[in-house]
């Protein structure tokens, strides 16, 4: 049984609400520190481990290319894991033994604001592009138009593995295209107020949510102990889980505060 763990990286990513000048700094700081533990990991696991250093400077593109990378490396390997870069892990417990690889597994979110954060995203005309609840409605949109009304979670891309049969079951560079037209329908016709609807993008997320909802792709819900994102919902925390997932990039939460000349 031949398994890969593996990351994309690259130093130049363009102006994004996710790639901040901070973000960025962090992740050069912390390389070393978090290659380290994503390749000891994959060392416990019997998993070949690869970090991609890639030239694309799209923070879009990049989301992109790490599924196009999933479906290649299942040509080569029975079994495929992606973890973002700044996934760190914490455990020992084995992802490829836990989890049914013969489907898709990853963490399905669910981020329905409350009736006064709503009101007030709605006065403030607060929708932005990586809005999980925006991308949900997106992802549900798309799944109207083909009379299907869709759930209410959006997967998080951050941790995503499968097999040969379940990846090539998802298909996902043959139906890219067909997302693409379909997304783009759904922005002109859908249901959505145009606070929501105008912040739509392309998205990865978004995309993979809709093939397996639409082709019933066998899905594994992962569960947040798998992919247990530190953000402005959650800063702190996360100790008993699997993978830490950095989403503001504060690694020394996990390695504590280092030189520069550690990094």
């Amino acid at each position: 049984m031949s398994r890969i763990i593996y990351s994309l990286y690259s130093e130049n990513v363009g102006e994004h609400m996710s790639s901040t000048d901070y973000k960025k700094n962090q992740f050069k700081k912390y390389k070393l520190h978090l290659e380290t533990k994503q390749l000891e990991y994959a060392t416990k696991v019997s998993a070949d481990y690869k970090l991609y250093i890639i030239k694309e400077t799209d923070y879009d593109k990049i989301q992109f290319m790490k599924l196009n990378k999933l479906e290649e490396l299942s040509k080569i390997y029975d079994e495929v894991l992606y973890l973002d870069f700044d996934v760190i892990p914490q455990t020992d417990v084995n992802f490829f033994e836990y989890f049914d690889m013969n489907k898709i597994n990853a963490y399905s979110m669910s981020r329905t604001p409350g009736a006064n954060e709503l009101k007030w995203k709605f006065q403030a005309n607060d929708w932005d592009r990586m809005n999980v609840y925006a991308k949900t409605c997106a992802k549900k949109s798309m799944l109207i138009l083909e009379n299907m009304s869709g759930n209410d979670t959006m997967i998080n891309t951050g941790v995503i593995g499968g097999n040969r049969k379940a990846i090539q079951n998802l298909n996902f560079s043959k139906r890219l295209p067909e997302a693409y037209k379909v997304f783009e329908e759904s922005c002109i016709d859908n249901l959505y107020p145009e606070e929501i609807s105008r912040s739509w993008r392309p998205n990865n997320e978004v995309f993979i949510s809709w093939m397996i909802e639409k082709y019933n792709v066998p899905y594994t819900n992962i569960g947040m102990a798998w992919n247990f994102m530190l953000d402005d919902y959650a800063p702190r925390g996360g100790e008993s889980s699997h993978f830490l997932h950095h989403i503001k990039k504060e690694f020394d939460i996990t390695f504590g505060e280092i030189d520069e000349m550690e990094s």
